[in-house]
């Protein structure tokens, strides 16, 4: 798997943006989305990279709600310096009805920073053996530390019964009783019970396949001349026959002329690569859905352990909506894009080991959801 470029130098030659795909994993092959192979990831449990501070309860709750938020997805994104060789982004949502209503809200959104040296206490300073299953073993539970069964989180209150299985919290252990622990906890035989969290819960694992953006080369038309043929084929009635992703996207932006531009640009650049789940462009700017609700850089918190300034990373697409499930078709979870800014310096000394970033959710515009 690629990874997403680390940087973006402005005075150099222009980095490429890095799209991120999904791809349900081989079973066979789950082990490579563990810890010791740096996955990028949506869904399953987090595969942790400081394996001994890894975050509570506290770390990834709600703004809402003060509930633990559900793992969505991971980005491994190492960085050219010492204290960044490995370094992985992590982002948590609380899809709870009560938590999404409010719309452009980043209240129930949490993004954790972690980051290792090459020489650290968890892992070798060189690439792990792809064919070595082992290595899927090595654990928080490898280090002595204490994990919820049902999000995978540090805990540290333990089931009262069996004493083997822990929980972050009684939501979480009512959640797994009634997922049946508790049949399990009551047998006789509690040697088939282990420590380790499970992915009952979590949304469906896929692996986050990193790729460079490519854009078809084509000759430009003015916004006339794409009007003229986009009108044209109106009459013709052929309008709803386009399948030429490239011609499409020309159309849609032409037919729209009057509405917003930036969700013109949106649906013209996405049209290329209409499965993509994340855009990645350090230093770059988001493609955002909408005028409205955006952010300027300068608006965006400094890091709170540094201070410094932080700089737009990677972007997550609504197209991973579609593999939430009931979270979004309930309705109840829903985005038109989340842009995620991170510490310029990616800051080491000063925090914890997991230190929280800034997520900005923009919203589709109620005419610009129905037309999507």
């Amino acid at each position: 798997m690629s990874k997403p470029k680390s940087s973006r130098n402005k005075k150099e030659k222009e980095v490429p943006i890095e799209l991120g795909f999904l791809e349900e994993d081989d079973p066979s092959h789950s082990y490579k989305l563990r810890s010791a192979f740096f996955p990028s990831k949506f869904g399953g449990l987090p595969a942790w990279l400081d394996l001994k501070n890894i975050p509570t309860a506290t770390d990834v709750k709600c703004g809402v709600c003060d509930q633990p938020g559900k793992f969505l997805l991971q980005v491994y994104a190492p960085m050219e310096t010492e204290d960044s060789f490995h370094r992985t982004l992590f982002l948590f949502v609380c899809p709870n009805k009560r938590c999404c209503v409010e719309r452009n809200s980043n209240k129930n959104l949490v993004v954790l920073r972690s980051q290792l040296r090459q020489l650290n206490d968890f892992y070798s300073d060189q690439a792990p053996d792809e064919k070595d299953k082992t290595l899927g073993e090595l654990s928080p539970i490898s280090f002595g530390v204490t994990m919820c069964h049902v999000c995978g989180i540090k805990s540290t209150q333990s089931c009262s019964k069996c004493g083997i299985i822990y929980y972050c919290g009684k939501d979480h252990q009512k959640l797994d009783w009634s997922g049946g622990h508790k049949d399990k906890c009551e047998s006789a035989n509690k040697e088939t019970l282990s420590a380790a969290p499970v992915e009952t819960f979590c949304y469906k694992e896929h692996a986050l396949v990193i790729d460079t953006e490519v854009i078809p080369k084509q000759k430009e038309k003015t916004e006339k001349e794409r009007l003229d043929d986009f009108e044209k084929l109106v009459s013709e009635g052929q309008a709803g026959t386009l399948d030429d992703t490239a011609q499409t996207a020309d159309m849609l932006e032409a037919a729209s002329l009057k509405s917003d531009k930036a969700f013109n640009k949106f649906k013209k650049r996405v049209a290329y690569h209409q499965d993509q789940v994340l855009r990645y462009d350090r230093k770059g700017s988001p493609l955002w859905v909408s005028a409205d609700k955006t952010i300027e850089i300068k608006d965006v918190p400094p890091c709170p352990y540094c201070k410094g300034a932080r700089v737009f990373e990677f972007q997550i697409m609504p197209q991973l909506l579609n593999y939430v499930g009931d979270d979004s078709i309930l309705g109840d979870l829903d985005w038109g894009t989340l842009a995620v800014y991170t510490c310029e310096k990616n800051c080491a000394d000063d925090g914890p080991s997991y230190k929280q970033e800034f997520i900005w959710q923009q919203d589709f515009k109620a005419d610009e959801k129905d037309n999507d």
